[in-house]
């Protein structure tokens, strides 16, 4: 993630997927991966323990950053303005 987003923040991570990453050349799989026994993914009869892995490069294009389209983001005085109204929703 940039420097934007807050990883422990789901909703701008999931953001930064939609918005930052070309699915055909940002994510990578990797196979064969180590796992345990806790997994719920893996059978018990596999003894082998491995999976896959999926990696998502979510980050702004570095090749071009400087003309990477500014985030719209809406003014806090109208979002509590907003929220206040429709707080009952």
């Amino acid at each position: 993630m940039d420097e934007d987003i807050d990883p422990t923040n789901m909703q701008e991570v999931l953001w930064a997927l939609c918005t930052r990453s070309e699915p055909a050349k940002d994510i990578d799989i990797v196979r064969g991966c180590w796992s345990t026994v806790m997994d719920p993914v893996i059978r018990k009869s596999d003894r082998a323990y491995v999976n896959s892995r999926a990696l998502i490069d979510a980050c702004k294009p570095y090749e071009w950053i400087d003309e990477f389209p500014r985030e719209v983001r809406i003014d806090p005085a109208l979002m509590a303005k907003v929220r206040a109204k429709w707080a009952d929703i």
